[in-house]
């Protein structure tokens, strides 16, 4: 069964600044956003560094902005997330991807699933997604990964593959070094 839009575990909690992201990704129509969010029991003012929420509450905002928004708007949330995320100093992109589990249960408690990061030929990174969140969210929360250390000089290329459908495996993002 597809793990999509549904976490198994009641009691799993995610960094209300991540969740933050949400708003951001609303900038042109920032009260479509909040009354979203809202909607969902995801109070504004809760959305602080210091505090948790529910990942089942942000599940259900995410599945209803791409009902009522489209996809591709989850994607810009994803994109968004680095900008809030808990994130080790000093790594380098290659880095943070390959130790994306664990930066993600840094931002998470509970069951929440995993990301398999595997190195490939030709210094290309394969992550492969098992969490609840939805296929466009983690297509551009690599993207935002990928741009989070623009300093590095280094630029890249994010590959989405679709996961079966109702399956544990959502989809597979590679990751490759742009030459040049």
């Amino acid at each position: 069964m597809s793990m999509e839009f549904s976490c198994s575990d009641p009691g799993a909690v995610v960094r209300a600044a991540n969740v933050r992201a949400t708003l951001d990704a609303f900038k042109l129509m920032p009260a479509i956003g909040r009354r979203i969010v809202e909607k969902h029991d995801l109070r504004i003012s809760d959305l602080r560094p210091d505090h948790f929420i529910r990942v089942q509450h942000w599940l259900n905002a995410l599945k209803d902005i791409q009902t009522v928004v489209g996809p591709a708007k989850l994607r810009d949330v994803g994109r968004n997330v680095v900008e809030s995320a808990n994130i080790p100093m000093g790594e380098d992109t290659e880095s943070i991807l390959m130790n994306l589990d664990g930066i993600y249960y840094q931002n998470h408690r509970g069951d929440v699933g995993h990301y398999f990061s595997s190195r490939l030929p030709n210094r290309a990174i394969e992550v492969r997604c098992e969490t609840p969140y939805p296929r466009n969210f983690e297509w551009g929360l690599i993207e935002g990964f990928c741009r989070y250390k623009a300093t590095e000089g280094r630029r890249y290329s994010v590959e989405y593959i679709n996961g079966p459908a109702r399956a544990l495996h959502t989809c597979t993002l590679i990751v490759r070094p742009l030459v040049g």
